[in-house]
């Protein structure tokens, strides 16, 4: 049975991960056959015609025996690949408020405005919520501007 070269446990040889700690098993191959071995009859100074023998000879390799080696203590912690990283919620009021205002005044960007504030202590990175504060930012003022201008034509084709 094979070792665990993480812990030193002793798993069954079917074991794609290691019992006790759940590191992966080392991949254990299936010895390859040994290469036959032909003994060359010495040379007749007449010529010969060589046979060759009836049944191949086959010699053993030596192999190394398997040894353990117990892990050794380190003092760098050990890397967790799935280590989830915190994002602090910010606080949208002010944009959340700018959103609503842009929906009143012009509603396609701020709708997009909405959604993109809504979206943004969702995150699960830090870079993911500052890229939903500028796009929220950029529809409000995309929307502010556009529905301005919709007042101010409306205004001027009234007087």
């Amino acid at each position: 049975m094979p070792f665990c070269t993480e812990c030193g446990a002793e798993n069954p040889r079917e074991n794609k991960f290691c019992s006790e700690c759940g590191h992966p098993m080392p991949v254990i191959e299936a010895p390859t056959p040994p290469e036959p071995v032909i003994f060359a009859e010495p040379e007749d100074p007449a010529p010969a015609v060589e046979t060759p023998p009836s049944q191949p000879v086959y010699t053993q390799p030596a192999q190394p025996a398997p040894s353990y080696t117990p892990p050794q203590a380190s003092a760098a912690p050990a890397y967790d690949p799935v280590m989830p990283q915190t994002v602090e919620p910010v606080a949208t009021g002010g944009l959340l408020a700018w959103s609503i205002v842009t929906l009143l005044l012009c509603t396609i960007p701020g709708i997009v405005a909405l959604v993109q504030t809504l979206g943004i202590n969702k995150c699960a990175t830090v870079e993911e919520q500052q890229k939903k504060i500028q796009n929220a930012k950029i529809w409000c003022i995309v929307g502010t501007v556009l529905g301005v201008l919709a007042v101010i034509g409306q205004i001027a084709s009234n007087s």
